[in-house]
């Protein structure tokens, strides 16, 4: 039993950090500033064909969510929808929308008075 182990005949890392006098943190340090990408640009152009500009139209008009709505309200709303539909059948989209908004005003609960209006300006 009086044999020796040979030496290593290589080093590991932590061996060599220790000799090094570089701890883990610098070691770290030293592996992350070598990650960096570099800020170089691209040749790469963008196509923009087929790209939709974003809406710059001014919020449409809603009605008062807490405004107690009367039977002479909803009448005047169903009258104005009517209008409104009447006027879209003879290709009137601007007075369409603004019928639209006033039974909106008027009854501001009814989605469909909504979607109507939505849909008059899908046609503009």
């Amino acid at each position: 039993m009086g044999d020796k182990i040979p030496p290593a005949a290589h080093k590991t890392k932590s061996e060599e950090n220790i000799k090094e006098g570089k701890t883990d943190s610098k070691k770290a340090e030293e592996n992350t500033k070598t990650d960096e990408p570099s800020s170089e640009e691209s040749d790469l152009e963008i196509d923009n064909e087929g790209v939709i500009e974003p809406d710059t139209d001014a919020p449409q008009e809603m009605g008062d969510e807490n405004v107690e709505i009367t039977e002479e309200m909803m009448d005047q709303a169903n009258d104005k929808k009517v209008a409104a539909i009447a006027a879209l059948n003879d290709g009137e989209l601007q007075k369409a929308i603004d019928l639209f908004t006033d039974a909106i005003k008027l009854k501001p609960h009814l989605a469909l008075l909504y979607a109507k209006r939505a849909s008059v300006f899908i046609k503009f």
